[in-house]
Order: structure tokens, then C-alpha cells, then sequence
């Protein structure tokens, strides 16, 4: 994935983090430059980060601009297929 990003002309870094999402990224804000936060979920009624509000919690403790990218299982099959 970072390649592809790469790859794209974006510059990401990754690396395995906390298995709570929230906390992974108040976290990486600890470590790295962060410019924009990018969290992909799959739609509301699928995903427990959506009805956890996730989005909304990072929104409201960070500074930083918050992407929201919703992918059906399906899309997310077919990327993991590439």
C-alpha cells in the first residue's frame, strides 16, 4: 500500500499500531508530522468504528483534517485482489 501511494506522488508512512483505531492514531501524532488523517471504514451499518463514531472522536481531539473514505466489502475485496 505505501508503494502505491508512493507511487502516486503522496508521501505515507505506516507501520503496525494499536488495535483500537483512536488510539493508534493519537499515537502516530506523538511520532510523526501528521497533515491529514484519512480513516476508512466500511459503510454505517457494517462498521463498529462508525457506530463507535470515530470519525467524529478524531475530529473533535485533533487538529488536523479528517478524511473519511467509505469502501463496500466488496471494493475491499477487489483492492486486496491487486
Amino acid at each position: 500500500m505505501l508503494e502505491d501511494l508512493e507511487e502516486e506522488g503522496l508521501e505515507a508512512v505506516g507501520q503496525v499500531m494499536h488495535p483500537d483505531p483512536f488510539t493508534a492514531i493519537q499515537n502516530a501524532m506523538q511520532f510523526y508530522a501528521v497533515d491529514e488523517i484519512v480513516i476508512s471504514t466500511f459503510p454505517d451499518e457494517r462498521s463498529g468504528w462508525m457506530r463507535g463514531d470515530l470519525v467524529g472522536r478524531v475530529q473533535r481531539t485533533t487538529s488536523r483534517p479528517v478524511e473519511h473514505v467509505v469502501v463496500t466489502p466488496e471494493q475491499a475485496r477487489e483492492g486486496a485482489a491487486r
